[in-house]
């Protein structure tokens, strides 16, 4: 045998060594149950604050997507998350007097249309303009738009009830809570849920250390705490966010987002997982031009570990349009908190990596 053809030879026993190899350590693994075969790879998008009523018909009578400016991200996702700041219904018996807002029921097809998976946060201070009949025609109708409604309901259960979405062999579990400290002067106008009564579902430290518990018993990949906090156009997270946020990550939550503010405030890594604190506006109609810049956030997982992709982006005509990379990267870089595990990419997007489930002491920042 010449050397070319001793040479090939051995080529043709190492590789068939090899393969036998790893077809042993597969085996091995899975007879003793540490071979991980991997999970499918998902995504899901969060915006902050969109309302379909006051001005907005200007734009949502032409029939188009109100998203379909920056749709590649949203609808290209497993599952969308909003907050939906305004109640669906065509009462016209306002409870409270401060700027009641809401929507025509017959525009709900275009937040139905956006993801094939929507989910709409109830859990904020305008759920209940139109009182309990408002708000309860409101989930009615957003189930009715095959839309699963969270943080709010006809009674305390139904108002804190995550919402647990399979996709692949994944599961997205989403905690949604208001913290009704910031709200007390609207009190016996817009009241949490109880036993008896429809509401929100209040931010309480018990239960969301016990739906955190429960979410991650059921095998959820990711458990997601969005929240309605802050005070209104604050770009830095007050002294009740910080703590609401440490607690739930400290239950074992994986990620907190915050809406409300109608501004954005900035992000923190605490034990290891981040806090976004306020994400502003997406699709609003509100004149102040601070409120005409916001971030949205994609969450990809792959195997155990998520990755969040921060999409500046800017108000025109009341929709979401991507911002350039220079304003992207200028808006990223003033954030309050800010941390440095948060990239800025060329095109003037933010992106950071965590690892999900129990290993919440793995980092600080």
């Amino acid at each position: 045998m010449n050397k070319k053809r001793l040479f090939s030879f051995l080529i043709v026993i190492f590789l068939i060594l090899l393969a036998l190899s790893i077809c042993g350590t597969i085996l091995l693994g899975m007879d003793d149950g540490q071979y991980d075969l991997g999970h499918d790879d998902v995504s899901v998008a969060v915006t902050g604050d969109v309302m379909f009523g006051r001005k907005m018909p200007a734009v949502l009578d032409s029939g188009e997507s109100p998203f379909r400016f920056v749709e590649n991200v949203t609808k290209n996702a497993n599952v969308l998350l909003v907050n939906f700041e305004n109640p669906v219904t065509t009462s016209s018996y306002a409870v409270k007097g401060d700027v009641p807002l809401k929507a025509n029921p017959k525009y709900t097809y275009l937040l139905a249309n956006a993801n094939d998976n929507v989910v709409a946060s109830q859990a904020n201070n305008h759920a209940l303009d139109y009182g309990e009949a408002g708000l309860n025609e409101s989930i009615k109708n957003l189930k009715d738009a095959g839309i699963y409604p969270i943080g709010a309901g006809n009674n305390i259960n139904e108002a804190t009830q995550p919402v647990t979405i399979e996709s692949g062999d994944r599961k997205i579990t989403i905690l949604n809570y208001m913290d009704a400290d910031n709200f007390r002067e609207y009190r016996g106008v817009m009241d949490p849920a109880t036993a008896n009564s429809s509401g929100y579902s209040a931010y309480d430290s018990e239960l969301a250390a016990r739906q955190v518990e429960e979410a991650r018993e059921n095998g959820s990949s990711i458990i997601i705490a969005y929240l309605h906090y802050g005070n209104e156009y604050s770009r830095s997270p007050n002294e009740n966010q910080i703590k609401i946020s440490h607690e739930l990550i400290n239950d074992g939550a994986d990620i907190v987002i915050g809406s409300h503010t109608h501004v954005t405030q900035g992000v923190e890594m605490y034990n290891g997982k981040p806090i976004f604190y306020n994400l502003g506006n997406f699709i609003f109609d509100q004149s102040n031009p601070a409120t005409h810049t916001s971030y949205f956030l994609n969450l990809a997982l792959h195997e155990d570990n998520c990755t969040v992709t921060l999409y500046p982006t800017y108000l025109s005509s009341y929709l979401p349009h991507f911002m350039d990379a220079e304003s992207g990267k200028a808006l990223i870089n003033v954030l309050n908190p800010h941390t440095d595990q948060l990239k800025v990419s060329d095109d003037g997007t933010g992106q950071l990596t965590f690892r999900l489930g129990n290993n919440t002491l793995n980092a600080t920042d």
